[in-house]
């Protein structure tokens, strides 16, 4: 799927034109930094004890695993979606413990659809590439929706709560983790500016979604990634986060039973 020619030059400013996208999560650093994982994202640094963890890899398994833990249903759960899939390592992870359900991993990158279909998929895990705006479903088909660090991204990420309000079945979940920023940068558009955890909670509801919970888990997620990425010579990267991003929730939602 292509993009607007209107959007592509957007998207290359802000970074998020497809080739971008790649060459970024690609890229052979980051390759190294995160180890045989094939997760790409800030991760949550330390584990459910409280100890401390030191590797880029697991820290984004743990971050992951927390997005697992806000899904009580997972026993019972028949479709599940995992959007901005990314190379597919995390949607074979919300596979291992949705025992029942049949997991869809989408992306628009089809080079990360085509690695993530090569070594992840399976008799319950599928890839598929699609826009998050404009998911190919059918209305009240997922028990649970997964965006694990990827909503600041989409053009835009209002239209993306509005398809999976859409999506869900009455009563199912969205979990999302997500950046927030006060003003537009390289990889979150103006349209996606939302300052506080109000004006997410606010956003949810504009979407027909009922808020459970929003929280700001920025002291366990982005300053422990941006000290890890000055330890790994990545300090102008680093910098660029730290004056960006205001804080980092993990949200969960439900569509209301109308019923």
């Amino acid at each position: 799927m292509q993009s607007h020619p209107a959007d592509q030059d957007a998207n290359e400013s802000l970074r998020l034109s497809e080739q971008a996208y790649d060459t970024a999560i690609f890229h052979p650093r980051f390759r190294q930094f995160y180890g045989e994982s094939d997760l790409y994202n800030f991760g949550f640094w330390h584990d459910a004890d409280g100890q401390r963890i030191d590797h880029p890899g697991e820290a984004a398994r743990e971050l992951v695993r927390r997005h697992i833990a806000q899904d009580p249903n997972r026993a019972r759960a028949r479709r599940v979606l995992d959007v901005g899939c990314g190379l597919g390592a995390c949607t074979a992870q919300i596979a291992s413990a949705y025992p029942q359900a049949d997991v869809i991993g989408i992306n628009y990158s089809s080079a990360q659809i085509d690695h993530a279909s090569r070594l992840y998929a399976g008799p319950r895990i599928s890839f598929q590439r699609m826009r998050a705006e404009s998911i190919a479903f059918q209305d009240d088909t997922f028990d649970c929706i997964h965006a694990i660090e990827t909503a600041m991204h989409f053009r835009t990420r209002q239209q993306f709560l509005e398809e999976a309000r859409r999506l869900l079945r009455p009563g199912g979940r969205l979990i999302l983790t997500d950046v927030l920023v006060d003003k537009p940068t390289s990889f979150v558009p103006h349209e996606n500016v939302l300052p506080t955890v109000g004006a997410y909670r606010s956003a949810l509801e504009a979407a027909g979604l009922m808020p459970v919970t929003v929280e700001d888990i920025h002291a366990d997620t982005t300053l422990p990634f941006v000290r890890m990425l000055k330890r790994n010579a990545m300090a102008a990267y680093a910098r660029g986060l730290e004056r960006s991003i205001k804080a980092y929730v993990i949200a969960v939602a439900e569509r209301p039973d109308e019923s």
